[in-house]
């Protein structure tokens, strides 16, 4: 497959970089989904367990759920309450604005907002926003049936909306990279196009991405700049190896 030997070259000199000029622009854009997918991996593992647990929730631990009340957009909650999905994770409701949402919460219900677990972040969703949905628990625990009947086509386009966004986001920040390299690349003279660099940087920021997604997972600040750093590394290399543009002749 023509992909593969596109990807082989990443792998040999930065000097064979440049004849990523040749490549098909169908291939790059088939590149840029791939680390775009890898990325969204964390949250789509996640999104995944969540869906798994409220499946247990609608279908085992429904009558867990607390009395409540929603009025003026603010949660009246009768009693806290931890409901265990498993031996990890669990789903919170609190009377207290100040609970703070741990790794081991899928969601948490607060008077102000609910808190659904992002990974390493979490989704702020405020009750004005399910007024005409959930009310108070006899809502919530048919909207819970609701989606649970569904959670596999709810899940499906999640996982699209994260990865188009992912896409998009990626296409920028590589446009912005090859925007860098190609001025660089002017400055020192060398023979440079806007859409070579496009291409290389397509290529050249795979690893920096497997180092950003070990420093995303692992929660490290450190990798999540050693990815920066390989990025800019990688730019300067590949600049050295470019041909020499043509050296205009002085005019006496």
């Amino acid at each position: 497959m023509q992909y593969m030997k596109e990807l082989k070259r990443l792998f040999k000199h930065p000097n064979k970089y440049p004849m990523f000029r040749i490549t098909k622009l169908r291939y790059i854009f088939l590149h840029i989904l791939l680390l775009s997918f890898i990325l969204i991996l964390p949250n789509t593992v996640q999104y995944i367990q969540i869906t798994q647990n409220l499946s247990t929730l609608a279908n085992e631990q429904v009558d867990e759920i607390p009395n409540f009340k929603i009025e003026n957009n603010k949660m009246i909650l009768s009693s806290d309450k931890n409901i265990k999905m498993n031996d990890k994770q669990s789903i919170i409701f609190t009377s207290s604005n100040q609970f703070n949402m741990g790794a081991n919460h899928l969601i948490v219900f607060k008077p102000d907002h609910i808190e659904i677990s992002n990974y390493n972040d979490y989704t702020e969703i405020s009750y004005g926003s399910l007024s005409t949905v959930v009310t108070d628990q006899d809502d919530l625990i048919k909207f819970i049936d609701t989606i649970n009947d569904s959670k596999y086509f709810y899940l499906s386009m999640i996982i699209i909306f994260l990865l188009i966004i992912q896409f998009i986001s990626l296409s920028i920040k590589i446009g912005i990279l090859a925007l860098v390299g190609h001025l660089l690349g002017m400055l020192l003279r060398k023979k440079t196009r806007y859409m070579t660099w496009f291409k290389m940087m397509t290529f050249i920021i795979t690893l920096p991405t497997l180092v950003l997604l070990l420093g995303i997972v692992a929660s490290n600040t450190l990798l999540i700049i050693v990815s920066w750093c390989i990025i800019v590394i990688g730019i300067l290399i590949t600049v050295f190896y470019l041909p020499n543009g043509k050296k205009h002749a002085n005019v006496k």
